[in-house]
């Protein structure tokens, strides 16, 4: 904490904004009264929206489908981010990176990373002060319609995900001293349940990088991919699985940054 506020481990420093770089969410109004510019931990870069990164996939569809570059690119995003971390995956998610990079032209291959960046710039963007948690992977997936229509796979809104937080989270949820208070999100699709809960708790004084845990699973990799993402660049302690809930069934674990470097804390729900 810094200031009263929540920080991310992944607060990443890039070119100076211009005037003109500063979003619309970062303009304060004369009723908020904000205090001056110079006091607050404005984001340090432009914070791309939804609608950008979607017609930047798009764009970038020339021989592949939109879908496929998306799915890709935060494949290659979730591995990069977990390599940051933890060594324990380091050398099979390495393998796996470099396969997904082989099937794409050179020109190509640098066309992934710049999309990965707009991504990381919008969701690490919830740490600030104007940030705000959003489903902003799941939202994307479904513009794009590269959800599995075969199981009926629809991804809840995430104003209908805020409403059941607020619901299910109690008006005087909040931690004392090094309480640690554990979230169970099966079948979490894109995370869209845990970071309504994230921000409902965070609305009720809960420092969550520190007194939140949660876990995650869903059977669907690319959802594993989107939790992760989300949950790590918040920086919320989380683990992720890619899991058969029903079966219990287990091919992969995913532990967020936050989770790795707070490890003496939070090792019991290392499971």
């Amino acid at each position: 904490m810094k200031n009263g506020k929540q920080l991310s481990i992944f607060d990443i420093q890039l070119s100076p904004p211009s005037e003109n770089d500063i979003p619309h969410i970062m303009q304060t109004t004369a009723k908020q009264q904000e205090p001056p510019k110079e006091n607050r931990e404005l984001c340090p870069y432009r914070i791309p929206t939804v609608e950008e990164i979607i017609k930047d996939f798009q764009n970038a569809a020339t021989a592949y489908s939109a879908g496929k570059i998306f799915e890709d690119t935060i494949a290659c995003g979730a591995i990069a981010v977990s390599n940051a971390v933890d060594f324990t995956k380091y050398d099979e998610r390495e393998e796996r990176y470099k396969q997904i990079m082989s099937g794409y032209r050179a020109e190509e291959q640098r066309k992934l990373p710049e999309l990965f960046a707009k991504v990381f710039a919008l969701l690490s963007s919830v740490v600030y002060d104007d940030g705000a948690f959003n489903d902003y992977l799941g939202e994307i997936f479904m513009r794009l319609n590269i959800a599995n229509d075969k199981v009926g796979q629809v991804f809840t809104p995430f104003h209908i995900a805020e409403l059941m937080a607020r619901v299910t989270v109690g008006e005087n949820a909040k931690t004392v001293q090094n309480e640690i208070l554990s979230i169970c999100d099966p079948c979490c699709g894109s995370g869209v349940m845990s970071l309504a809960a994230l921000e409902t708790l965070q609305n009720r004084g809960v420092n969550y990088a520190r007194n939140v845990f949660i876990e995650c699973s869903d059977i669907d990799i690319r959802c594993v991919y989107m939790a992760y993402l989300q949950l790590s660049l918040a920086g919320v302690p989380a683990i992720i699985k890619h899991q058969n809930t029903l079966t219990n069934e287990i091919w992969d674990v995913w532990k967020t940054p936050a989770f790795v470097m707070q490890y003496t804390r939070f090792y019991q729900y290392d499971n």
